[in-house]
């Protein structure tokens, strides 16, 4: 009972470590141009909250069992052997069950843009070529975006997106942007790019 217990301790402050680096780097990504924002880049604060996302469910998959055990030992039709192992596989099974439907509910949405999102691989040397107003691509991480059609609505102005046409802009779009306008920009996506890039201005350069 004694490791049930530390097991239980353990796992609940790896759970507050991991829920406050989701939501610091959460609130990082949303706002760049917050204090928080300011304190780490766009792509760095975006690898801590995947790898926080996937430590979670580990983590209070633990946690839950442990809890669960604790609870059955304090239960006396629960305290077999028996009743724990079903207890604990019961639980293991139903886990399994909303992980599978949580990745199978993103990879449809992810599909629902456009079956080229999973067949389409440019060159930077192809992107370069839509650099005009009537067709203006950019390139923002791996992903390239036909933004055409929001030169004349953009916020900032036609300026704004006009300059980048063809080119690497993601540095300044996670510059000026949050993670909201960053999934509104995933309507707009055509393809990704074949290698590595330089994440700088409008450099279109391999890495």
């Amino acid at each position: 009972m004694k490791r049930v217990t530390k097991v239980l301790i353990a796992s609940g402050e790896l759970l507050i470590a991991a829920s406050l680096a989701l939501m610091v780097t959460g609130l990082a990504m949303n706002d760049p141009t917050s204090t928080l924002g300011s304190l780490m880049s766009y792509e760095t604060a975006r690898r801590v909250h995947t790898i926080a996302s996937y430590l979670f469910i580990p983590l209070f998959y633990v946690h839950t069992a442990a809890g669960l055990l604790a609870i059955a030992n304090r239960t006396e039709r629960l305290k077999t052997e028996k009743a724990r192992r079903t207890l604990v596989g019961a639980w293991t099974v139903l886990t399994v069950l909303l992980v599978m439907a949580g990745f199978t509910a993103f990879g449809t949405g992810r599909l629902a843009l456009g079956s080229v999102q999973a067949t389409t691989v440019l060159t930077l040397e192809e992107v370069a070529k839509h650099n005009t107003e009537n067709d203006c691509w950019v390139i923002v991480e791996e992903g390239v975006y036909n933004v055409t059609s929001l030169i004349d609505t953009h916020p900032s102005g036609r300026d704004a997106i006009l300059k980048y046409c063809g080119t690497n802009a993601t540095e300044v779009f996670f510059l000026e942007h949050n993670q909201n306008d960053y999934e509104a920009l995933q309507a707009y996506y055509i393809g990704t790019i074949n290698g590595p890039i330089v994440n700088q201005g409008n450099s279109t350069e391999k890495s």
